[in-house]
């Protein structure tokens, strides 16, 4: 019998590691969006999937940055195999699938990143309110929200004047500090954000206590991906999710907004 040197055997178990493992590139948006990705690489969002790459060594994931219709414009051409993080919308269904389309059924919010609410933010002395689910009182004017992002089209088809010429939730804070706009739709953690660290805002602005609505947001991936490696698309799914609820996953989550 012919004896296999133990130098042959590891470089052989290090060389299929190698081949077994499978990079998926996974897009997202170029611009703070705090607490979930941050342009330097920091966010809840990337510690969740940091997580889930470690826990799967078959993959491997490399991470870009760009516009977020170009992120969606990649995986509906198969340039990457992801992005993040997305909220429902029908019209997303032509660029690739959330988990759960893929099968022909719905989003599955169990399998989501992460849920976020948006918050309405009027003038301190301003007696606008939320009383539902994006059902505003007392507005007459503009509401601002961040172009580009599901929340402004969900107000103009509730009705409501959208100012969407803005990306940034600073820039529509701006607006509604200088009286252009009478309220402005964002990001809870993030518009809370920035108020606690502008001065300049949190004496002219505050947060209206009921969200306008609480959303799921999920890692979407390319058709082409997904129809080529459907088990491993929909473990990364399971794994995440899996994470997201760990002790070790709220740790680093608090770690970070902590800082």
């Amino acid at each position: 019998m012919k004896l296999i040197s133990p130098v042959f055997l590891a470089a052989a178990l290090v060389t299929g590691t190698a081949q077994a493992e499978q990079t998926i590139t996974l897009a997202y948006e170029n611009v703070d969006s705090f607490p979930w990705n941050m342009k330097d690489g920091s966010g809840i969002d990337l510690i969740l999937l940091n997580m889930t790459d470690d826990a799967l060594p078959e993959v491997k994931f490399k991470y870009i940055q760009l516009p977020w219709q170009r992120c969606l414009h990649n995986i509906e051409n198969g340039i990457s195999e992801g992005c993040f993080t997305a909220s429902y919308k029908e019209k997303r269904k032509k660029h690739g699938f959330y988990p759960g389309t893929h099968t022909g059924g719905e989003p599955d919010p169990g399998l989501r990143l992460h849920s976020s609410s948006y918050s309405l933010y009027v003038a301190k002395d301003s007696s606008i309110n939320v009383s539902g689910k994006m059902t505003i009182e007392g507005l007459t004017g503009k509401v601002a929200a961040p172009a580009g992002y599901s929340i402004g089209d969900d107000l103009a088809k509730a009705g409501y004047q959208v100012d969407a010429k803005s990306s940034k939730t600073f820039q529509n804070f701006q607006k509604l500090a200088s009286g252009r706009v009478d309220a402005v739709a964002a990001l809870s953690l993030n518009g809370d954000n920035i108020l606690a660290k502008n001065a300049k805002f949190s004496g002219k602005i505050k947060a209206v206590e009921t969200p306008l609505v609480d959303k799921p947001y999920y890692l979407m991936f390319s058709k082409q991906f997904v129809n080529g490696n459907k088990a491993l698309a929909e473990k990364i799914w399971a794994k995440a999710a899996e994470l997201r609820e760990t002790q070790e996953y709220k740790d680093k989550a608090g770690e970070f907004l902590a800082k």
